[in-house]
């Protein structure tokens, strides 16, 4: 079975496009006849702008943030978790020799997702990410991610139809009623954009934390019920 240096580009590419289509690791190993581990090493060669055509050299263009960009855009995330992007591309053009936009800092935390968020705040792979069921997060393509990284941090298990364990869903209703409050009222998408912006960043820390220990007795409210709906 081939490793990752063994492979040509041309199973490169179809491994990338194998993925891209929602493939799983272990169909994609099986398609292409190499490991587990040489798909997982292929596709974060993908990710992370590695992958090197043999002819060409590097296959795409240089970021305006480079790695030792992202690493600077993580330490300022670390040191202030409610910061704007409008912030955070401040602090990213004090004292730079480029100076970068706020869309491209934008762009860039969402290219950084998920995963070097929970590396950032849990360095020590011990996270534990809550999500709902919804499709887009059960999707093939989802899944066989959080497979990758399944070493990394604990994606936690969640019951069909049961909002009562999420706290997120308290915070979409805290959302809903401080904008529905404001006055005026914001008239467009990037009016409601900052106005959800401002909300979320104006939360109490004390709300998320309270929400966050009320678990063990939404836990024994839903056992109470029986699985029912026990009014969270």
């Amino acid at each position: 079975m081939q490793k990752r240096s063994d492979l040509s580009d041309i199973q490169k590419g179809m491994i990338i496009g194998f993925r891209a289509k929602g493939g799983s690791i272990s169909e994609m190993a099986n398609f292409v006849n190499c490991s587990r581990a040489a798909v997982v090493k292929v596709y974060r060669a993908l990710q992370y702008g590695t992958i090197q055509n043999q002819r060409r050299g590097t296959c795409r263009a240089p970021r305006a943030i480079d790695d030792r960009g992202e690493r600077r855009l993580r330490r300022c995330v670390r040191a202030n978790r409610r910061a704007t992007v409008e912030q955070l591309t401040a602090q990213m053009n004090r004292r730079a020799t480029k100076s970068v936009s706020s869309t491209t800092v934008q762009r860039t935390l969402l290219r950084m997702g998920l995963h070097p968020y929970m590396r950032i705040i849990f360095p020590q792979n011990d996270g534990i990410y809550q999500q709902d069921n919804a499709r887009c997060h059960t999707a093939r393509s989802v899944c066989a991610w959080f497979e990758e990284h399944q070493d990394e941090f604990t994606v936690l298990p969640c019951p069909a139809n049961s909002p009562d364990l999420n706290p997120i869903e308290n915070m979409w209703d805290h959302l809903h009623r401080v904008v529905r409050a404001m006055d005026p009222q914001p008239r467009n998408l990037a009016q409601l954009a900052t106005a959800l912006e401002s909300a979320w960043l104006n939360i109490p820390v004390n709300t998320f934390r309270n929400l966050i220990d009320s678990l063990p007795a939404r836990l024994a409210a839903v056992r109470s019920a029986k699985g029912g709906y026990s009014g969270s």
